[in-house]
């Protein structure tokens, strides 16, 4: 969707007060005037490869071995937010961003496929979901990263033009440990986000098996499966949505796909997962019982 003919949609993303205002994850200068841009629009015709397959641990040696961006990796925007992110074997990635001032609430996830190497790393269709507009934005990223250490990157936002976001981040070891079913295993209760339904108590549980069986305060469940990634403390993540949930039946998705991290260090659970319309995200952050 281009900006001349999504008048309001911008001033709402640009926090002026003619549409309520609000915040996104980056900021930009226009006609001398500071404003902020979070994201809005539709898919764009651009399809997201969430690379979910099952796979086995046999490569996880990735303590050794990672040339690429892949990785967990935390850090900060030049606006303020943190910044928690993880880039898998595959280049699929996601980074959830804080609202401004408050690092403990999330409110967007940027998602994309990459390709990194020889210490670059690029990205032509990010998308930017802000759960605070209830807005998304293409965008694209280029950046530069050293193995296992640090990653540094610029968000062009392509339909806003002059509009970009620096990210600074450092690389979490705790990716290079093994996934593990019987390690992730257990109940979780946190809270999911979307753009169609916004933030709602939620909780999951995975059996020893992978299995994955949710609800929400508002009624939905959701069924699925995880599986550890082929290398990195990372999980693939496939959820079915049910009849109940608002993703399905005004939304249009049928369930989502992506992947997961569980933090060791405050058994905390991040999964990311984008649905089957690709024009929305499922973000479930929770802890461990």
């Amino acid at each position: 969707m281009k900006i001349g003919g999504v008048v309001c949609q911008v001033l709402l993303v640009t926090g002026l007060s003619a549409c309520g205002g609000g915040t996104g994850l980056g900021s930009y200068t226009t006609a001398g005037n500071s404003q902020t841009s979070s994201l809005l629009g539709t898919s764009g015709g651009v399809t997201l490869s969430t690379g979910t397959g099952a796979g086995t641990t046999d490569d996880n040696n990735v303590g050794t071995s990672i040339v690429n961006a892949e990785g967990v990796w935390r850090g900060t925007s030049d606006t303020g937010r943190t910044l928690t992110g993880l880039i898998l074997d595959n280049g699929f990635y996601w980074m959830l961003y804080s609202a401004a001032g408050n690092n403990g609430n999330i409110v967007g996830v940027i998602v994309g496929n990459s390709l990194s190497g020889n210490g670059t790393v690029n990205s032509n269709n990010g998308k930017d979901f802000n759960f605070e507009t209830n807005a998304l934005l293409p965008f694209a990223l280029q950046g530069s990263y050293t193995p296992r250490a640090r990653l540094q990157a610029a968000l062009t936002y392509t339909d806003i033009p002059g509009s970009s976001v620096t990210i600074s981040a450092t690389h979490d070891n705790n990716y290079n440990l093994a996934p593990s079913i019987a390690t992730l295993s257990g109940r979780y209760t946190g809270s999911s986000n979307s753009l169609i339904n916004g933030s709602r108590d939620t909780a999951f549980s995975i059996d020893a098996r992978g299995q994955l069986t949710g609800s929400r305060v508002d009624g939905c469940t959701f069924t699925g499966t995880v599986f550890p990634r082929p290398r990195g403390n990372a999980y693939s993540v496939s959820l079915a949505y049910g009849n109940n949930c608002l993703e399905r039946n005004a939304g249009g998705s049928s369930g989502s796909t992506g992947s997961a991290y569980f933090d060791p260090s405050n058994r905390q659970l991040y999964s990311v997962t984008l649905n089957s319309t690709a024009r929305d995200v499922l973000v479930f952050v929770g802890n461990r019982q």
